[in-house]
């Protein structure tokens, strides 16, 4: 499977990480990858053609600015993750990315425009009790943040069941502008 990812600020990701360390220090486990927001996954590619399209594309595009107010969980999942405000520059970012890919996409995938729950999981794989506590430690820790999602990634995920056991980048491509409307 290949998922598109928004990659978040140096800054944003070391709040992050460093909030993950401290869970981890206090005996929480389920640590996530590398913070990110996704905004597409596909089962299949012509792997070559599909990077040299989705560098062009995002190319010259612009930085998406995030605010993160909340926290949330996927039920049945032991995910904990942040959640940004879905604004009208998010929607149309993520929405523009499936109008112009829809060929590659699966209209059921939870990443579809009419699925979507923009986040970033904090933790995941977790018992009901780890998310409990999860869940408290980063609502002590935590205060409403900005941030921005400045680089797309491709990756590549291998599956063991339900676990991810792998990840592999295969291309970023930094966004270059403040935001407007030319994605």
């Amino acid at each position: 499977m290949y998922a598109i990812i928004g990659y978040l600020d140096h800054e944003t990701e070391t709040k992050i990480n460093d909030l993950r360390d401290d869970m981890n220090e206090a005996g929480i486990a389920g640590l996530g990858m590398r913070p990110h927001v996704t905004l597409a996954t596909h089962a299949k590619l012509h792997l070559e053609t599909f990077k040299r399209e989705l560098e062009s594309y995002f190319l010259n595009a612009s930085a998406v600015p995030l605010f993160f107010p909340s926290l949330g969980m996927f039920l049945n999942s032991g995910t904990l993750y942040l959640s940004p405000t879905k604004n009208e520059v998010l929607n149309s970012f993520h929405l523009r990315y499936h109008e112009r890919f829809n060929e590659h996409t699966d209209p059921a995938s939870l990443y579809s425009p009419s699925q979507w729950v923009p986040h970033c999981t904090i933790a995941m794989h977790l018992t009901h009790q780890e998310l409990v506590e999860a869940f408290n430690f980063s609502a002590r820790t935590l205060q409403p943040f900005s941030a921005t999602l400045n680089s797309i990634g491709l990756i590549q995920l291998q599956y063991e069941g339900d676990v991810c056991t792998s990840v592999k980048e295969l291309l970023t491509v930094n966004l270059v502008k403040e935001a407007s409307d030319d994605v």
